[in-house]
């Protein structure tokens, strides 16, 4: 993190830029947006003033908003802060706090949002950090309630301030590879694979055994080490009762072809419970421990797939588990509850904790939590981030090794997730991922997570593919068959982090003298680099001797093996290309 984001982290978000931040004269100065129905008022009986959006039911879910515009410059650092409550909100996403960045047009061109505020009604503090994008004219900060319900909110706080800058290169750029040991045993490199590509979605659309080969032929060669994979309970429960289990079912088998391989491999996967129209999964804790048992008994029994050693209870807690009516002590308890039934079946299996997306709040419940922290094998996080704020990333990972290191015993942190998103984003559909600077973007977000201690990361996701119900997944490393299994330059910057690690493998930090424009990492006996800036810089490399060094650039990306130029290191040092990233081999 630089000083400067660290500084303003410290001092927090001021009123500055906000009428009647502290709804001290109501809603004087602020916006309303919404259908008829929908109520604002300033809510009295509080101990801070505030304000409140409420829904009634015969509302249509949608997304009203208390808001304000202010102005704003392209590449400042933007920071919102804001208290919100929920109050029995249901049927959406509930209470929180977005930053959009408006157009010389009016048109929104990005966003940046913080978490949802908890519906069990206590009053938290939402925090957002953005960085303004090319094109910006003005942003406008909003206070929104998705669903149904009523949203309260207090002490609204906004700043600006200039954006993160890098310092200017001005000759040699030196890596230094030190002593200082930042991840003492990788868990691995990976990409999310739900394992429904061999289902009768993607076979009906023409898939074949030939594609196939493909597919497993790049898998081989990535040789992932770490790989999470939902399992939807509907798969092998398709009736939700948690009792009459379907092991057979067409998912269920393209989950098999799918584990195949990696136990093959040796990789070690990761099964994650996704809840997509179960009704109440959890409202019998016992009833839904002793299915979850009986799955992974299944699974790693009966199936012998030993590569399945890890289990995440739902993807993205903070999002569905909350957000389905379910609380925290919940949580612990189907945690505690399934931890039981593993012990009680024999089944060596990790408990990866949190898995939360983008919630701080949310992670830090579950690790200043002293039974579900001693529950946890190892903590697991999700962040996706808007394109012009990536340098925000810093911040994601920082908050969390800190709070980590500060707890005995130590517990390894993961990136379970992760992407780079722009205007067009969604669930489903990420077009800024076939560009040439989602590679660098994500080499050195993985460069600057192993510098501070992530033991594993997993790229959101493998690949194109038509999910259970026809939902077609846009993010990934290479395109359908509609398009030829096109790689996407994001492949090749991956596939060489998956490739030349192994699980255990030793972190050593490697120093920049220009951090934001070269850095490296070094994992195992490889050092990986990237040089985001529109200038070719001699790097020197200290601290290790690497023989040559493999050099990518936008030109010379081509097929789905190795490419680029190899080039000896003379004297430890090689000429890195504008915008082009690689590694060198010890």
């Amino acid at each position: 993190m630089t000083p400067q984001i660290l500084l303003s982290l410290l001092l927090g978000a001021s009123g500055a830029l906000l009428q009647n931040a502290d709804f001290s004269k109501g809603l004087e100065g602020w916006s309303q947006g919404g259908a008829a129905e929908v109520v604002f008022e300033t809510v009295a009986g509080e101990d801070r003033p505030a304000v409140a959006i409420r829904v009634g039911e015969s509302a249509e879910v949608g997304w009203p908003s208390i808001a304000q515009h202010f102005a704003v410059k392209p590449g400042e650092l933007v920071r919102g802060e804001v208290d919100a409550r929920g109050l029995d909100t249901r049927k959406g996403h509930g209470a929180y706090l977005a930053v959009e960045f408006i157009g010389a047009d009016g048109k929104r061109i990005s966003h940046e949002q913080t978490e949802m505020a908890p519906r069990s009604g206590e009053w938290t503090r939402l925090k957002l950090l953005g960085i303004a994008p090319e094109g910006t004219a003005s942003g406008r900060f909003c206070l929104l309630l998705h669903g149904r319900g009523e949203a309260r909110f207090a002490r609204a706080a906004l700043s600006t301030e200039p954006g993160p800058q890098s310092k200017p290169l001005d000759g040699p750029v030196t890596l230094t590879v030190t002593e200082n040991v930042a991840c003492d045993s990788l868990i691995g490199f990976g990409a999310e694979d739900d394992g429904w590509f061999y289902n009768e979605e993607n076979k009906t659309r023409g898939v074949t055994e030939e594609d196939w080969a493909v597919r497993e032929g790049r898998i081989d060669w990535m040789a992932p080490d770490w790989v999470r994979m939902f399992f939807w309970y509907r798969d092998w429960n398709p009736s939700g009762d948690w009792k009459t289990f379907d092991f057979d079912t067409d998912n269920m088998r393209s989950h098999y072809r799918t584990l195949d391989q990696y136990q093959r491999l040796g990789a070690r996967v990761n099964v994650t419970g996704v809840e997509w129209g179960v009704r109440d999964p959890y409202g019998n804790p016992e009833k839904a421990a002793r299915a979850i048992g009986a799955l992974m008994a299944h699974i790693v029994r009966e199936k012998g797939y030993t590569c399945v050693t890890d289990w995440t209870l739902s993807n993205e807690p903070n999002g569905y588990f909350l957000g389905a009516g379910y609380d925290f002590d919940r949580f612990r308890e189907m945690h505690v509850r399934v931890r039981g039934e593993f012990d009680r079946l024999g089944l060596d299996i990790r408990i990866a904790g949190s898995d939360d997306t983008g919630s701080f709040n949310f992670f830090s419940q579950c690790v200043n939590d002293d039974a579900y922290f001693g529950l946890s094998d190892y903590f697991a996080s999700h962040r996706y981030i808007q394109a012009a704020s990536r340098r925000m990333m810093s911040v994601f990972l920082d908050e969390r090794l800190e709070l980590l290191a500060a707890k005995t015993p130590r517990k390894p942190f993961v990136v379970a997730e992760f992407g780079f998103q722009d205007s067009r984003s969604g669930t489903l559909e990420n077009p800024i991922m076939e560009s040439y600077d989602y590679a660098l973007w994500t080499a050195a977000f993985v460069i600057e997570g192993l510098n501070k201690g992530v033991a594993g990361f997993s790229v959101w996701c493998l690949h194109e593919v038509y999910y259970p119900g026809n939902g077609f997944m846009n993010y990934g490393l290479w395109n359908y068959k509609t398009d030829h299994w096109r790689v996407r330059p994001v492949y090749h910057a991956w596939s060489a982090f998956s490739r030349l690690t192994k699980q255990g493998d030793t972190v050593r930090r490697c120093d920049s003298t220009h951090p934001g424009h070269v850095s490296g990492a070094y994992a195992g006996d490889t050092l990986f680099w990237v040089n985001e800036s529109d200038q070719a810089v001699e790097v020197r490399v200290q601290g290790a001797q690497p023989r040559e060094v493999r050099i990518m650039t936008e030109d010379s990306l081509a097929g789905d093996r190795e490419c680029g130029a190899v080039a000896p290191l003379e004297e430890g040092r090689f000429t890195a290309p504008p915008k082009s990233f690689g590694y060198a081999m010890s």
